[in-house]
């Protein structure tokens, strides 16, 4: 017993130490990104993120982007040719494609904007919401017309677009070096918020619109796009068009006009490229395609190896992706910032990585206050839990400086909570559980002068600041 608390106190002491032994982490993937105005990032303000920022964030990835703002297929055809991008995709790990959007819309948006000048909208959604007489439209036919010269217009560059689609494709087609993430092409007017409000009379000529739109861009873009990736085990299509499906005036500008996605919209962009093409994340340790309390409890249990001289349990690519704070050291800084992570996005919040020297980033706008430390700096004082029902959750102690301080497990059922040291100069002196069979009681450290009174899983020696199974007597 006495070797196993020895073992155990050791293990403690590097937790709070590992920060002496630093981490050489292998360089991210290479990402190439080509396309039109999404992957430029179009529309956006300069504090907000396009999509491949936060692919970028995301995964630490080396990224080349060739796009071009408002290219078509044909223009994305064109630079497949040049011996700069072609050098860029023989060496890539992921290829990342948006073209189609502009091939189609372009038409569309300037018989719109032909409309709306001749009668004096502003707005393009007025058209089809606003009282038409205000207008001087005494005639709704003028409407029903407006309609199908949209309709119309959607259609002019379908067989281009094909060709050039399939074009693309096949060029794509030498690179399977890597893994070719080809974005479907989202319906703008798919829906509106207002849309049931809408009268029968605008609900046909609205109809009238996107139902063409949607066959359109389906002909033309997506099917060929789907039936390309089913040959392909490399080839990975981005299902923007499905996802967006229903949701597309809350991703874009329709309403104004703009085509290109908002910050939200880019938002949900980079979450849907994440997901379905699996791309590797920092703060996904196990490549389990999920940021978790498993994550965590790597890191942790890898500082603890590695800082005691008994070897690394994570490979040099799980390294990288572990280190969240970009210090080059693994430790319990970067656990914590990956079981932030997990907390917020479980609750709908948002979350970044931050570097260990940077304070951090606010979370996007309509969402809840990030989960944050409000004073980095300081020791011991790491995040508070503002949901205690949910895994994952993290303890603090309000005030770090008074050794003894008492904090509560809320939740001792749920794995992965971990307690901090309300004596952070001492080492050794986490939290001992004085009855682990009774759910919601105190941990506390009785005597925080004393090294070795810690709170652990006997049957994993070295699983130190977290208690999987808080039910069984130690």
């Amino acid at each position: 017993m006495k070797k196993f608390i020895i073992r155990v106190t050791a293990a403690v002491m590097c937790l709070h130490l590992c920060t002496l032994f630093p981490t050489h982490a292998e360089s991210g993937r290479k990402i190439v990104i080509l396309g039109d105005s999404i992957s430029a990032g179009t529309g956006l303000s300069s504090e907000e993120k396009n999509y491949v920022d936060l692919i970028k964030q995301a995964t630490h990835a080396q990224i080349q982007n060739f796009s071009q703002p408002n290219a078509d297929t044909a223009a994305v055809l064109t630079a497949l040719d040049d011996p700069e991008i072609q050098n860029a995709l023989a060496n890539a790990d992921d290829i990342i494609i948006t073209a189609g959007l502009y091939d189609i819309m372009n038409p569309f948006m300037n018989t719109a904007s032909g409309f709306m000048t001749q009668f004096g909208f502003t707005r393009f959604i007025d058209v089809f919401t606003a009282n038409l007489q205000d207008y001087g439209i005494e005639d709704e036919n003028e409407l029903v017309r407006f309609s199908n010269a949209l309709s119309d217009a959607a259609a002019v560059n379908l067989e281009s677009a094909q060709a050039n689609t399939k074009a693309i494709t096949e060029k794509l087609s030498q690179y399977n070096n890597a893994k070719i993430i080809y974005q479907s092409v989202y319906n703008l007017l798919d829906n509106i918020d207002i849309y049931d409000s809408l009268s029968v009379k605008r609900k046909k000529a609205y109809d009238s619109v996107r139902n063409p739109l949607k066959a359109v861009l389906n002909e033309a873009i997506n099917d060929p796009l789907h039936e390309w990736a089913d040959l392909h085990e490399n080839v990975i299509l981005a299902d923007i068009y499905t996802e967006f499906q229903g949701n597309a005036w809350q991703y874009t500008g329709l309403y104004d006009m703009e085509m290109n996605p908002t910050a939200k919209g880019h938002a949900k962009i980079a979450e849907i490229i994440l997901k379905q093409a699996e791309l590797p994340q920092m703060g996904d340790v196990n490549h389990d395609n999920n940021i978790n309390a498993l994550d965590a409890a790597l890191v942790l249990r890898h500082a603890t190896l590695s800082g005691s001289g008994l070897g690394d349990l994570l490979t040099e690519e799980q390294k990288f992706y572990a280190n969240v704070d970009e210090n080059t050291f693994i430790n319990s800084q970067d656990a914590a910032q990956i079981l932030s992570y997990a907390t917020a996005q479980g609750s709908g919040q948002s979350y970044y990585f931050r570097p260990a020297s940077s304070k951090p980033e606010t979370a996007q706008a309509g969402n809840n206050p990030e989960i944050i430390d409000p004073d980095p700096d300081q020791p011991g004082d790491v995040l508070t839990d503002p949901d205690p029902d949910q895994p994952g959750d993290i303890l603090t102690d309000p005030d770090p400086d008074q050794p003894g301080d008492i904090l509560t497990d809320p939740d001792p059922d749920q794995p992965g909570d971990i307690l901090t040291d309300p004596d952070p100069d001492q080492p050794g002196d986490i939290l001992t559980d004085p009855d682990p069979d009774q759910p919601g009681d105190v941990l506390t450290d009785p005597d925080p002068d004393q090294p070795g009174d810690i709170l652990t899983d006997p049957d994993q020696p070295g699983d130190i600041l977290t208690d999987p199974d808080p039910d069984q007597p130690e």
